[in-house]
């Protein structure tokens, strides 16, 4: 609980300003923010988060974009003595002429932890053994004279070489992913309170999808309260 606490506290240490984004999280791309906004900013585990603050309040925000899901990672500060209430539905995603809607972070956490379950599957093995034939005929006279040769070379080293790669690859991948899974669950929205105690913080895991796959601007919007903190991003 003391890391779990550190991690969040760190998210509202605003730092001096700068233009850059991570470029992934947990293995998939982040979205850059448009252009056009003023944040300051704020270094985690060697990524920036943009923070927008307004009076008492922090909110930090990061989106990164799966398959088939938008992730949304929601930090929400207060350096207020009194605790803060949050509405539910507050997190919101806009696009522009697209359907898109609130999915179950626990569900998405269980669909990546299913995807890279179990161990890796080798690849059928090749023909152990390749055989070469090769030959030359000489005639003088009425001699014919012939020469050969066979060669058989063992493709198994290969192989076996491949297989490690492929399988020490996919166990990285599948620890990667696990762990994805695990920091869903520890802070899937549906499982964090709606009520921030006084000089609190809180984060909060949103998975969004989208109706028809389309890479397009769009605005995440965090309602604390009367305030609305939007964060737009370009695809």
């Amino acid at each position: 609980m003391m890391l779990v606490r550190f991690w969040l506290l760190i998210l509202v240490v605003i730092s001096a300003a700068v233009g850059l984004c991570a470029e992934t999280r947990f293995g998939r791309p982040v979205v850059k923010l448009a252009g056009d906004q003023e944040f300051s900013y704020v270094q985690l585990d060697g990524k920036v988060f943009p923070v927008e603050s307004r009076g008492s309040i922090s909110v930090s925000c990061m989106t990164y974009r799966g398959r088939q899901r938008y992730y949304v990672e929601v930090a929400i500060s207060t350096k207020s003595a009194r605790a803060i209430s949050l509405a539910k539905g507050f997190v919101n995603f806009e696009k522009l002429g697209y359907t898109v809607f609130v999915t179950s972070t626990l569900s998405s956490a269980e669909e990546v932890r299913a995807a890279m379950a179990g161990p890796y599957i080798p690849a059928p093995p090749p023909i152990n053994t390749t055989t070469t034939y090769s030959g030359t005929a000489v005639t003088t006279g009425d001699i014919t004279t012939l020469n050969g040769s066979v060669q058989t070379t063992d493709n198994s080293g290969w192989y076996r070489l491949g297989q490690a790669i492929a399988a020490q690859r996919y166990y990285r991948a599948q620890s990667q992913e696990q762990s994805f899974a695990t920091y869903l669950e520890t802070f899937a929205n549906e499982r964090q309170p709606l009520i921030i105690e006084p000089n609190g913080v809180q984060l909060y895991v949103f998975t969004f999808q989208q109706l028809r796959p389309k890479k397009k601007p769009f605005t995440i919007k965090v309602r604390v309260g009367q305030d609305e903190f939007p964060f737009s991003y370009r695809e």
